[in-house]
């Protein structure tokens, strides 16, 4: 499906289009993904959609039309649909024409209404499989690319109340600007994302979140965000303003680190399905492989875990690091598909 063929459609283009009728019929986490995309590019087209959904909805469930014109257009393709999905036995389906137009205007609008009411306010769940990315544009526009083994969830109405996510993995996030004055922040303007006892707030800015083994890291790319967090000694919630290459490591509820990035850039190497690692230990490395990428690695003698390849390695993917590191450090490695066995090759 390409969202630019929704541009220009009208309420009967929507009403024939099968992709649509199966989204509202039996949405997929995948539909309406597509759909929330296709408003946010197009707000234009939300009053089409939703007046759509409200024929389609009202009608499977309440075999109920006010449009003599769509009545037996949206019967006829609602059937077909559904004989497709062997689902034609419903009991639906089985009242008669006479029963369906008689039903009242009043009943449509309510259904319809409901629907979208649940659809508006429901929280949408995103899930990556190891080693997939996944690029999100949410309600508002702001794009958020998620790594491998990753998920992230979102409630709606973000036109009343603030733009909120939650996040577990790893995510890079390109915030959109709302805000205009930022002494007088409006709730609507407001956009939080909570990864375990960490609330990052940001105006309108670029940064990486990686939240794994109750652990949470952030990076600011650009811009410029609030790091709220609990504290173990004062078991009050602290804060710290973030500026670009500011990097913070949090764990067992206090900050375990706060250093300054040569180039905060090299943060988001992994949207483009690079392995990037910098004086890393091989547990370090095979963390990474484990959490993102879904290998389970051993270490034949836990000593070599802490083996250090110093400097930086960039790799496109998991082939390549393995020849890193076997041609860095005294090491074998066998593989049998995602299982991977270290062992010294020193005596």
């Amino acid at each position: 499906m390409d969202i630019a063929n929704y541009s220009t459609y009208t309420l009967q283009n929507f009403l024939d289009d099968d992709d649509f009728l199966r989204f509202v019929i039996s949405p997929s986490q995948k539909d309406v993904n597509f759909w929330q995309s296709v408003t946010a590019v197009y707000p234009t087209q939300k009053e089409n959609i939703e007046e759509a959904s409200k024929i389609i909805l009202a009608y499977r469930k309440q075999d109920v039309f006010t449009n003599e014109a769509n009545q037996q257009k949206v019967w006829d393709r609602i059937e077909a649909t559904l004989q497709k999905q062997g689902a034609a036995k419903q009991t639906v389906f089985q009242l008669n024409r006479f029963l369906r137009v008689a039903a009242s205007i009043l009943l449509v609008s309510s259904i319809g209404i409901a629907y979208w009411m649940v659809q508006y306010n429901s929280k949408t769940e995103i899930s990556t499989a190891f080693g997939e990315l996944r690029t999100v544009t949410l309600p508002d526009n702001s794009v958020v690319v998620l790594n491998g083994n990753s998920k992230l969830s979102y409630s709606g109405n973000w036109d009343k109340n603030s733009r909120e996510v939650w996040i577990s993995g790893e995510g890079f996030f390109k915030v959109n600007h709302l805000n205009k004055d930022p002494r007088h922040i409006k709730t609507t303007e407001r956009f939080i994302v909570h990864c375990n006892d960490v609330n990052i707030e940001v105006l309108g800015t670029s940064f990486n979140v990686r939240n794994r083994h109750n652990k949470t890291n952030v990076g600011l790319v650009t811009g410029k965000i609030r790091l709220e967090y609990l504290d173990q000694k004062s078991n009050n919630n602290r804060a710290i303003i973030m500026k670009p290459g500011d990097y913070v490591e949090y764990a067992q509820k206090h900050v375990v680190a706060q250093t300054k990035l040569a180039v905060p850039a090299k943060l988001t190497e992994w949207t483009n399905h690079e392995l990037l690692f910098n004086n890393s230990t091989l547990a370090q490395i095979a963390e990474v492989m484990a959490d993102d990428y879904g290998y389970h690695v051993d270490f034949a003698n836990p000593q070599l875990a802490n083996l250090k390849i110093e400097g930086e390695i960039s790799v496109s993917n998991i082939g390549e690091l393995i020849e890193t590191i076997t041609t860095t450090l005294p090491v074998k490695i066998t593989q049998t598909d995602k299982n991977i066995t270290i062992t010294s090759i020193n005596p």
